[in-house]
């Protein structure tokens, strides 16, 4: 893919994305911008681009040897710059990202975020505290993992340059934090 915004992509639908092992910290960050990324230290490059190119996702690479060495990805963005949050701000200017998305997506599982309907259920991974403070929680489908505003995302927010989460129930403290609970088996 020549770099650019929106190539082979409609505009109703946002792209979705494929790291190599040479920017998984991109695509985590990419993941909490709320984008759909893929990632497994299981694949070698060449696998990767293969998923890639079946799924029509942009492949994402800091390998400059991509052609010489591997089959070509049929959508693809060299990363120029080495410093994960200074990629995250590339990706996002060169292929003009909506950051709308923010706070949308498991961090580790990549599935969409669900509300929690019965945050009494969650006494395993959320604190008395957050569930005494009534904040909003959702949940990963896959994983279990459950996620509320907490003290860090101000951090990522001020780092990666996202909108801070919108919160109708009213709290303060802006940050979307994670259980540490175990998943479903």
């Amino acid at each position: 893919m020549t770099p650019g915004a929106g190539q082979g992509f409609s505009a109703f639908s946002a792209p979705r994305f494929t790291v190599d092992h040479m920017v998984i910290r991109l695509g985590r960050y990419l993941r909490l911008a709320g984008y759909d990324v893929f990632w497994s230290r299981k694949f070698r490059t060449h696998e990767l681009i293969t998923i890639s190119n079946r799924d029509d996702r942009i492949f994402l690479t800091r390998n400059r040897h991509l052609s010489d060495e591997y089959p070509e990805p049929r959508h693809w963005l060299y990363v120029v710059p080495e410093h994960p949050v200074e990629q995250f701000r590339f990706v996002v200017g060169k292929l003009e990202l909506g950051l709308e998305g923010a706070f949308s997506r498991c961090v580790l599982c990549n599935l969409p975020l669900a509300p929690v309907t019965d945050p009494e259920q969650q006494l395993d991974r959320v604190p008395v505290d957050v569930l005494n403070r009534r904040l909003p929680l959702r949940k990963c489908p896959g994983c279990g993992r459950v996620y509320w505003k907490g003290s860090h995302v101000h951090n990522t927010v001020r780092r990666l340059g996202l909108p801070l989460p919108d919160d109708r129930a009213g709290n303060q403290d802006g940050e979307v934090r994670c259980g540490r609970g175990s998943g479903p088996t």
